[in-house]
C-alpha cells in the first residue's frame, strides 16, 4: 500500500515539474505582439520646453477622441530627453480605445489644455513614427495658438485694421503686449511682466471693469478659456512674460 501511494506521489511530482518547465517562455516564439498595445515614437526639436511651470506638462499623450477633455494615456516630456538638441519619446501601453496621440500641454489632472501636434492612431497595427520637426511649444507659443488666433486676432490684425491700434496677430503680438503702457488706461501697461492682476490683458478678460475700455469683451471667454486659457495666461505673464 505504501509503495504504490509513494509512486503515485512520483508521478504528480514529475507532472508538476512538467508544468513548470512548460511555463517557463522557452516554447513561445520569440517574436510576440505586445498585449500593452500600440506605440508611438515622437522625435523632433522642441523650442521652449523649458519655459513651463510646474503646474504644466509637456506631454506625448493619447486620447480617444477629438474633444476628450483627459488624456487616457500620457507621458511627460523633460529635459532629461532631449539629447543633442533632439526629443526622441516613446509613449506605449496605448489601448485600441484611444484613436489620437498628441504632443499637447496637459495640467495635473492630464486635462488637456492646448495641442501642437498630433497623429491619427485608431487604424494602427504598431509602432507610430510622430516626426514634429522643428516646433515652438513655449507658453507664449500655446497662448498665440490657442486664444490669440482663435479669439482675438479676427478684430485685433488679421483684418484690415486693428481694434485700438493693439495687434494681437502671430509675429506681433509679443512686442504689442509685454511692457507697454495701455493708451486707455493710464498707469497700467497691458502685459505688466511677473504681475498678471495689474496687467490690462488679464483684467479685461477677466470682465473687471476698466476705466477707458467700453468694449464688453464677454463674448470672447468661453467655459473652456474660461478654465484653461485664461489661467494659462495668468501663469505665463506671471512667470516672466517669456517669449521663448
Amino acid at each position: 500500500m505504501r509503495i504504490k501511494m509513494c509512486r503515485k506521489l512520483l508521478v504528480a511530482l514529475s507532472f508538476s515539474a512538467a508544468l513548470i518547465s512548460c511555463d517557463d517562455g522557452r516554447i513561445y516564439p520569440e517574436t510576440v505582439v505586445s498585449s500593452e498595445g500600440k506605440t508611438v515614437v515622437l522625435e523632433g526639436v522642441l523650442d521652449g520646453l523649458d519655459s513651463w511651470t510646474s503646474s504644466y506638462r509637456v506631454s506625448i499623450a493619447g486620447f480617444e477622441g477629438a474633444d476628450d477633455e483627459y488624456a487616457s494615456v500620457s507621458k511627460v516630456i523633460s529635459g532629461s530627453d532631449v539629447i543633442d538638441g533632439k526629443v526622441n519619446v516613446e509613449l506605449s501601453g496605448i489601448k485600441e480605445n484611444v484613436t489620437l496621440v498628441r504632443l499637447c500641454i496637459l495640467d495635473r489632472l492630464r486635462k488637456h489644455i492646448v495641442t501642437f501636434s498630433e497623429v491619427d492612431v485608431s487604424k494602427a497595427t504598431e509602432v507610430v513614427k510622430m516626426d514634429v520637426g522643428t516646433i515652438d511649444i513655449s507658453m507664449f507659443n500655446a497662448v498665440q495658438q490657442a486664444f490669440f488666433n482663435t479669439t482675438c486676432a479676427n478684430c485685433h490684425g488679421a483684418s484690415n485694421r486693428a481694434a485700438a491700434g493693439l495687434y494681437l496677430t502671430e509675429g506681433k503680438s509679443y512686442e504689442a503686449l509685454v511692457d507697454v503702457d495701455s493708451k486707455k488706461v493710464e498707469g497700467k501697461k497691458l502685459v505688466e511682466t511677473n504681475n498678471a492682476n495689474n496687467s490690462v490683458l488679464h483684467m479685461v478678460l477677466n470682465q473687471q471693469t476698466v476705466e477707458g475700455i467700453s468694449m464688453d469683451h464677454r463674448d470672447l471667454v468661453s467655459e473652456k478659456n474660461e478654465m484653461t486659457i485664461l489661467p494659462l495666461i495668468d501663469s505665463w505673464i506671471n512667470n516672466g512674460a517669456k517669449e521663448r
